[in-house]
Order: C-alpha cells, then sequence, then structure tokens
C-alpha cells in the first residue's frame, strides 16, 4: 500500500490543523506527518521549498501546495468528492490561488509566541505576530478542531465508564499473593473515575500497606477486608493528599500494624485543610491522634524490604517505595500518566523534573502508579484490561520527562517574551500537539469543578516557584491577570 509522507510546517496554524484532521481520518495508516522542525529532507527537496508549500512525497511522485492538498483528500471516504472536484478546472485553479494567498500571509497570522514556532524565521514571525492576532489564531484553531475535541471528549468518557464498571470495587491479587490491590470508592468520589479516568485503589505488598484511601472510601476498604483479612504489619502513605492518607490511623488501629510516615507527610497532615471541592468529593481526613513512627530509608517488609525513594514534585513530600529484587516501584503520584496538565496547586514542577530524571535510573520494570494503572512489560503481571499498560516504565518515564521539559522551555520564552500567564499557558498546549486537543474536555471540567485550583495555568505556575519558597500567587490571580507586567509574570 503506497504510503504519503506529509512534509508540513509546524510553526503554521493551519497547517497543524490539517495534520490533526489527516490523524484522525487516515484510519489505514497510509499518511505519515512530518514536521518540518525535525525533518531531514529525501534528497531533491529544499527545506525552503517546504517552507512555502506543503509536499507530499509518495513512492511515485512529489505532489506540492494545492494538488498535494487535492491528493490528500481524495484518500479519505468524507472528503473524496471535494478532493475529486478540488483536482479539476476550474476548480484546481480556485483552489491553488486560494493555497498561495494563505500561504503567503500564514506568519502574519500564526500562533508564534512563546517559543511556538521552531522550523523558520521564528523572530520574523513573532515580531509580526501580536497578542491579539495569538488568541484569534488560538480560537480559529479551537474552532477547525471542535468535532475533534468533542470526539476525544466522548471517547474518553466512554473508555472511563468501561474501566469503572470493570474494575468496580475489584480485588487483584497478583505476584503469587504477594502484592493486593484493592479498588475502593464512594458515590461521590467514584465522579473522579467517571470524569477523569483516575481510579482510587489501596496498595498492599508483602505485608505492607500503601495508601489506604480517604474517609470516604473507608466502607469500601472496610468490605474488601471484612471478605478475606490480610496480614500487615506496617501502614505508609507516599505523600499527604487526602486520598492516600484519609484511613492511615484507621487501618492501622483496625490491623494493629505500625504507622510509618516521612516526616514532611507527618507535618502537613498536621496541618491539612482540604479545598472546599475536594473535601466534598473525596474527604477531609481527621487529625492523627497518635504520633506515626518516622519513615527511615528502608521499610521492613514480610520477606525483605522496600527502599524508600524521595519524589517530590507533585507534592514536595513525596515519597515512592522501590522492591530492588522484584524491580517493582509504587510510585504513588510521582508518575501520573505523561501528559498530566491539570496539576494540584503544590506541585512543583522544577523538582519533579529532577525525580523524574532519578527515577529513570533506577532500574524499574514494574511501575505502580498511585491511581489505578500497572505499567509492565513483564509477564509475571497478566494482561488486566483498563489496568495493565504494556509500556516499558523508562520509556513512559522518559515521555513525561520529555513533556515537562517542553512545557519549561514554553514557560521560559514566554516570560522572555513579555506574555502574560495566560498566554503563555496556551503556548504549551498548541493545537499541534495530541495532548492540547485530546485532554481539552478533561482540563476543562478539571478547571470548572475545582474553581481553577486544577487547570493547566497552575502548570504554567508549577514552573515559576520562587527558589527562596516565597509564596506566589493564586491560580485565578494569574489568570485574571492579562496584562504583561513583570510582577505578576514573576509570580
Amino acid at each position: 500500500m503506497e504510503e504519503f509522507l506529509v512534509y508540513y510546517d509546524d510553526q503554521c496554524e493551519v497547517c497543524q490543523a490539517g495534520v490533526s484532521w489527516l490523524r484522525a481520518l487516515d484510519r489505514r495508516h497510509r499518511v505519515r506527518p512530518i514536521a518540518l522542525s525535525s525533518a531531514d529532507l529525501p534528497a531533491g527537496l529544499l527545506l525552503e521549498d517546504c517552507l512555502r508549500e506543503l509536499h507530499v512525497v509518495t513512492p511515485t511522485q512529489t505532489l506540492v501546495g494545492w494538488a498535494a492538498v487535492a491528493r490528500l483528500a481524495r484518500l479519505f471516504g468524507p472528503t473524496w468528492l471535494a478532493g475529486a472536484i478540488g483536482g479539476v478546472p476550474p476548480f484546481s485553479w480556485v483552489g491553488r490561488t486560494l493555497y498561495r494567498y494563505v500561504a503567503r500571509n500564514r506568519y502574519a497570522v500564526s500562533r508564534c509566541r512563546g517559543g511556538a514556532c521552531g522550523s523558520a524565521k521564528p523572530a520574523e514571525v513573532r515580531s509580526r505576530t501580536t497578542l491579539s492576532v495569538f488568541w484569534t489564531c488560538r480560537l480559529a484553531g479551537f474552532v477547525w478542531r471542535l468535532p475533534l475535541v468533542a470526539g476525544a471528549w466522548v471517547l474518553s468518557l466512554g473508555r472511563n465508564l468501561r474501566a469503572y464498571v470493570r474494575t468496580f470495587r475489584r480485588r487483584l491479587t497478583l505476584l503469587d499473593g504477594k502484592l493486593t490491590l484493592l479498588f475502593i470508592g464512594s458515590p461521590m468520589a467514584d465522579l473522579v473515575p467517571l470524569i477523569f479516568g483516575e481510579r482510587f485503589w489501596a496498595v498492599f505488598y508483602d505485608g505492607v500497606a500503601i495508601d489506604p484511601g480517604s474517609p470516604k472510601m473507608r466502607k469500601s476498604l472496610r468490605r474488601h477486608l471484612d471478605r478475606q483479612a490480610l496480614t500487615i504489619h506496617t501502614v505508609t502513605a507516599t505523600h499527604h493528599h487526602e486520598e492516600h492518607t484519609g484511613n492511615l490511623e484507621w487501618l492501622s488501629s483496625k490491623l494493629h500494624a505500625d504507622l510509618l510516615l516521612a516526616p514532611k507527610t507527618s507535618k502537613l497532615l498536621g496541618a491539612l485543610r482540604v479545598p472546599w471541592m475536594r473535601r466534598m468529593i473525596i474527604g477531609q481526613p481527621a487529625p492523627l491522634t497518635v504520633s506515626p513512627k518516622p519513615l527511615g530509608g528502608r521499610v521492613a517488609t514480610a520477606c525483605s524490604e522496600l527502599q524508600v525513594i524521595p519524589t517530590p514534585g507533585h507534592s514536595d513530600d513525596h515519597v515512592s517505595f522501590y522492591d530492588p529484587r522484584s524491580k517493582l516501584l509504587f510510585a504513588g503520584d510521582s508518575f501520573m500518566g505523561s501528559y498530566f496538565s491539570s496539576p494540584n496547586p503544590d506541585v512543583d514542577s522544577l523538582i519533579w523534573i529532577q525525580t523524574l530524571e532519578r527515577l529513570i535510573g533506577v532500574g524499574v520494570e514494574i511501575l505502580v502508579e498511585g491511581h489505578g494503572h500497572i505499567h509492565t512489560l513483564s509477564k509475571v503481571i497478566p494482561d488486566i484490561p483498563d489496568v495493565v499498560i504494556r509500556e516499558a516504565p523508562e520509556a513512559e518515564l522518559k515521555a513525561k520527562l520529555d513533556f515537562f521539559r517542553w512545557i519549561r522551555r514554553q514557560v521560559v520564552t514566554g516570560q522572555a517574551e513579555g506574555m502574560p500567564p495566560s498566554a503563555i499557558a496556551a503556548t504549551c498546549f498548541p493545537w499541534g500537539r495530541r495532548w492540547t486537543w485530546e485532554r481539552f474536555g478533561a482540563d476543562v471540567a478539571a478547571r470548572v469543578l475545582s474553581g481553577g485550583e486544577f487547570s493547566r495555568a497552575e502548570l504554567v505556575r508549577s514552573f515559576q516557584r520562587r527558589p527562596n519558597g516565597e509564596v506566589m500567587p493564586e491560580v485565578y490571580e494569574m489568570v485574571s491577570n492579562t496584562e504583561p507586567r513583570s510582577s505578576k509574570r514573576d509570580g
């Protein structure tokens, strides 16, 4: 089957939108879009020519400009008629004229602020692109992709519902009984997996209980424990967030187990006040009435021990637990998918980058997330739909690291250009990046339901932490300020 190599200008909003549609229509994988910013051009093609007009290369021919657009349209059923008509006179003459006009003037309306352009003449493009043009182009890109955005959101909700049904209050026993995973929840807390796909579970490994859930999930956790007793001698948590710590003292007392916590986590739990929306959906943990034992560098298990690895970033007190014999990492929330775009307000992504760099060198073969997924290629973990993701943990950690590095470059460049925070956030999510429109629905829902606490703007803020620990303005203060004043940008 003939393959079509599409060389496109990835700093052009129109080109990015067209490529998004190509990927959505190309069910038979006949088209391979190649961004010019990262392309090694084949012999006979010049960068200046490819920047001037779209080039499509097949084993038998090279198509340019409108002819390339019309040929690509004829590959797909929904666009075949338009491509066929556009390929014959007089319609082809009109198509060529319009195409050349847009191609000549596209830089004047390119959304090329904040480092979004890189393949050609970025300084010139940015100098011609005002913020009003930037936002106009942003809106045009959204309208152009609206069917894709809506479709991705509907598919995402469908996948979330399927995973929720398949794992509802389920118990998984793996590694010859050494690892037990209990899916827990409550009527209100179940909104999270249904809308966002983040499920809740309590982890039990070789006598150690990790992250036993929130107070609202205690009833489902108790039902699991009543059905089958677990021998547990230690209860601990990866960090202080309510869905990980709300049942610590209760479980420790019920199972007569030691409670071990990192000193930072113990301190934060002493004054933890959960925002109202999270308190209503997930629950407010009660203050601890006992003093936990301090978590050291290792936690004894029934048969060996777990190494305690500091993994700050998602929160300052975050730790992960690693079994070097099984190469098994209980990552908590230090890994939550490769494209985590609506973080908690206490995230420090600059430190998170260092954590990811450290984890890549650990040698993880089985990665257990804090929210319902296991990432591994190891066959000792069986295939479990909607739970086990057959990807190498190191590769996924690298993908997340690359994502964070990309966001960091956009933030730094946007600040240097004097862009307001809301515009910097937009440059971090260009429509040409798949995560932008695929996660748009979930990210909007997170922002609305949290009152702006979880948002893409908060992700930008997480790269702007001040080294002296000075408190930064809240998300709404950043988003509402659209004037490029340095005092607000720095915050």
